[in-house]
């Protein structure tokens, strides 16, 4: 691991935190405050803030649901880690992990009001990781141990580096020369069973299901459209940055509305499913205002804390609509976000899959006028010629498409060339990125191609 991959944690908000007990500790145990049930052990009020040391820039995002979350890069762009601080089993440990590969942990052994120690005897370099506060800002002391002659000490002084310091970009500059860069592995072919095809009059809307986080939900709608039950119903509601959602108009009168034949008409909620070690989560570096951790999952944007994972309510996902009751969805209504990610809805509502191809056949529609964008005449709505899964559909008229995984070193590439824009009109890196602004490229391809 070299320096630069574990070097000091910064906060842009300061903690309001209450010590107890003497100046320093050893494995300490008061808490600052519970959290999930446990006791949290508070972070040193010094590390506080931006710091900067030669070409070494070390942020921090507002701590939330028991951690820190931040980040450190150098400024010549070919370095980035992320960092965490985390009160876990009464510990507070720092996790050092470099883009989406699994993560370096260290143990505070000491704390104070002046310095805090992290320690991993069974690393092989560093064991020991000291941050001190200094007259002048903070330094950090990464090494084995006392007399290490591999010892390294960064100064750090308050505030961001300058952006004139990234003297040398990345070879990757831009998310073209990304996708110049990339072959066959960089993408994928999305499952034709779990692939649907939304014909509208004005083209196909392509959208990728996904089983591992809605499972009744995914099979229920694929159980609606073998029995053609979105056929010839409509696009019913479009509102302004928020959503397109089709259905069945009729859906609330028992007399009216289209009868279902083997399929449900709801479920029980979707909202969030545990995590596991089985299910692959790409970390984005970050941080996040609505979530501990955020990232990608099976080509996905994800979320995840508290033991759960759920999808993110990006531009372009779909999710089951419900009434009030939780389990009052099914599918049956199906929606795609075409405005400003409304993140607030992660958590409270089942996300389905998200669109791949054609969202400007639903982000393109006439706005409703009659409230929350509904189409107040019949007359307004959008037909629905019909709606398939892709593995129903003759190979010949099938849309060839590939989507770029998310799960691989060139898509960090991609992320790093869009957190910090280097094409030429660009003049400050914004030094981040937010989940829902990481592009993931799909590509029609040739149907011939071997």
């Amino acid at each position: 691991m070299n320096l630069d991959s574990v070097v000091g944690p910064v906060l842009r908000h300061r903690w309001a935190a209450t010590w107890f007990g003497a100046k320093s500790h050893r494995r300490v145990h008061a808490c600052w405050m519970v959290l999930f049930g446990h006791c949290a052990v508070a972070a040193p009020e010094f590390m506080v803030g931006e710091w900067c040391a030669g070409n070494v820039e070390e942020r921090w995002t507002q701590p939330a649901h028991g951690l820190m979350l931040g980040q450190s890069r150098t400024m010549n762009g070919r370095s980035f880690e992320f960092l965490r601080i985390i009160n876990r089993d009464s510990d507070l440990r720092y996790l050092a992990q470099p883009g989406g590969r699994a993560p370096t942990e260290f143990i505070a052994s000491e704390i104070s009001a002046e310095s805090v120690v992290f320690e991993n005897p069974s690393h092989d370099w560093p064991k020991r990781i000291e941050y001190r506060r200094t007259d002048s800002g903070m330094t950090a002391t990464v090494s084995a141990g006392e007399n290490d002659p591999q010892t390294q000490i960064l100064n750090f002084s308050p505030g961001r580096c300058q952006p004139e310091r990234i003297d040398t970009a990345p070879a990757l500059k831009t998310m073209a020369d990304v996708l110049q860069a990339s072959g066959k592995e960089h993408w994928r072919a999305p499952a034709l069973e779990n692939t649907l095809y939304l014909d509208l009059p004005s083209g196909t809307v392509v959208i990728e299901l996904a089983p591992s986080f809605a499972p009744q939900h995914v099979a229920n709608i694929k159980a609606l459209v073998r029995e053609d039950y979105f056929d010839g119903l409509s696009i019913l509601r479009v509102q302004d940055n928020f959503v397109a959602q089709w259905g069945d108009p009729d859906a609330a009168d028992e007399k009216k509305r289209r009868p279902i034949q083997a399929a449900k008409r709801s479920l029980p909620p979707e909202f969030t499913r545990a995590s596991s070690a089985e299910l692959p989560f790409h970390v984005l570096p970050d941080g996040d205002a609505f979530a501990p951790e955020v990232g990608f999952s099976e080509g996905f944007p994800a979320a995840r804390g508290g033991g759960r994972t759920w999808l993110a309510h990006c531009y372009g996902a779909v999710g089951a609509g419900r009434d009030n009751g939780v389990d009052t969805g099914g599918g049956t209504e199906l929606y795609a976000v075409i405005g400003h990610a409304p993140r607030q809805l992660e958590r409270n509502i089942t996300t389905v899959g998200r669109v791949i191809f054609g969202i400007e056949h639903l982000s393109s529609l006439p706005r409703g006028p009659a409230p929350m964008g509904f189409y107040d005449q019949p007359t307004q709505r959008v037909p629905i010629r019909s709606v398939r899964i892709a593995a129903d559909v003759p190979a010949p008229d099938r849309l060839a498409l590939e989507v770029f995984r998310t799960d691989t070193p060139l898509f960090d590439a991609l992320i790093e060339a869009r957190r910090n824009r280097r094409d030429d009109w660009y003049k400050e890196p914004a030094g981040t990125i937010d989940l829902c602004n990481v592009p993931i490229p799909v590509r029609r391809v040739d149907k011939t191609t071997p």
